[in-house]
Parts: structure tokens; sequence; C-alpha cells
């Protein structure tokens, strides 16, 4: 597999020339020179190959040698509203919330919130989740929103199947379906240590949220993220009569 770099607006065909971040990883981490062939992605689901044709200290010359390609479709429209882990438990979720393929996560600020969502620097977020999706092949990049209050959250017009994740919450064979004319897209939300208040549950099936359960252990945040993530997804991949929608629009 060829090294992948980012690139917002690679050309269909010619000679380009990139620069800053992406040259310099190019040159002094890859250690890739003139001839050698890379893969670009826009972030917006296209991908191209190209040759290198120049190096500089802070610029590299390429030439598109293939055709933009579009990214296989992701199985449903995922968003995850996530309360923040401490210290660096955060930026590993970012890494695998884009490996495994949501499309969008929410730093969301609720009652027993212990990290403020908006310490965490949206910019370098960002960079994790182009960082994550160099390595994992994916070419459409995950959105990372601002930080949300909890009350926000709810009141905001989320399409789908709205999920909470909590202790008492339906197994995951009795997960709803997607309302019709919504099919694949889903929001799920987890809370923080401690969980979301009765309060907070109680306001969000009154906004029309469904509880749903992730196990019979208590999970960190990121875990719990990562297992309910996984568990939409990989319904939609497989088509299983007991997924929570009926498949991608």
């Amino acid at each position: 597999m060829a090294d992948r770099f980012y690139c917002p607006d690679p050309p269909i065909s010619g000679q380009f020339t990139i620069e800053g971040d992406e040259a310099r990883h190019l040159v002094r981490v890859r250690r890739l020179g003139v001839k050698d062939q890379v893969e670009l992605f826009d972030g917006r689901g296209y991908a191209t190959c190209a040759e290198v044709r120049a190096v500089g200290r802070d610029r590299v010359e390429l030439v598109a040698v293939g055709a933009a390609l579009p990214d296989r479709p992701l199985p449903c429209r995922l968003t995850l509203a996530t309360a923040v882990p401490k210290g660096e438990r955060f930026d590993w979720l970012i890494e695998k919330a884009t490996e495994l393929g949501v499309t969008k996560l929410i730093p969301i600020i609720t009652e027993r919130s212990v990290v403020d969502p908006r310490d965490a620097k949206l910019e370098r977020l960002r960079r994790r989740v182009v960082e994550a999706s160099k390595q994992c092949g994916r070419n459409r990049l995950m959105e990372v929103e601002r930080p949300t209050p909890w009350s926000a959250l709810l009141t905001s017009r989320a399409h789908g199947v709205r999920l909470l994740a909590h202790p008492s919450g339906a197994p995951r064979g009795r997960w709803p379906r997607s309302e019709e004319g919504q099919a694949g897209a889903v929001t799920l939300a987890v809370g923080p240590e401690g969980g979301f208040t009765d309060a907070e549950v109680d306001e969000a099936q009154t906004h029309g949220w469904s509880i749903v359960g992730l196990g019979s252990t208590i999970l960190r945040i990121e875990t719990a993220g990562l297992v309910g993530a996984s568990a939409v997804l990989a319904q939609y991949e497989v088509g299983d009569e007991s997924a929570v929608g009926s498949g991608p629009s």
C-alpha cells in the first residue's frame, strides 16, 4: 500500500504542489523522493495516485498518475455524541472512532462531566482525524464539532434514531429501527464517568431518545463509545435484520 497524504484539493490530472505539514511528513518522516508514488485523499471521499517529481524543504511537486476513485460508502451515518474522557484517552477515542467509520463526533457537556470539552483544541483533534484516516485508508474525514451542552443537543434537529447508552437500557437485539425515510442515520450518546443523571435521561426520553444498554459491565467513556459504535456499524455492514435501521439511503 502506498504512503497516504491529505490533500484537500488534489487535481484530477497534471502537475501540482503540496506544502506545509504534509510535505514535511513526506520528505522528512517517510523519506520519499523523486519517482516514488503516493496516494492523496481529499477528506471528502476521493483518493488519487500521484508520483513525486521534485522535493524541497517544505514543498513537494507531484503529478497525478491515476483517476480519482471514490471511497467505499460507510454503512450508515453515525454521530457519536460523547462526554470527554481524561487525558490522552480522548485522542485515542478520536483515532478509533475514525477507524471504525463514525461520521461525526460531538463532545458534549453534561452535569457530571469531569473534563470540560471546551478545553480541547478542535484543530488538534481534527489533525488526529487526518492522521488516523491516513493509517486506516479512510478518504472521508470524520467531522469533529464544537462542544455542545447536553440540553442543546437534545433540542437540535438530529435525524434518524437517537440512542442514549445507559446500564438500564434495552439489550442490542431490542434497539429501535430507523424511522421511515431516515434509514441510515443514527446518533449515539455516551455519558461521563458516573453516567447521565436521572434528570438527563428523563429529558432525553421526553425528546424521543431511546435508552439502550451496552452489556452488563461498567465501561469507560471511550470503551462505551466504541462498543456502541461498533454494534451499530457492524449491524448495518452485514444487513442484520435486528439492526438499528434498515440500511443506508
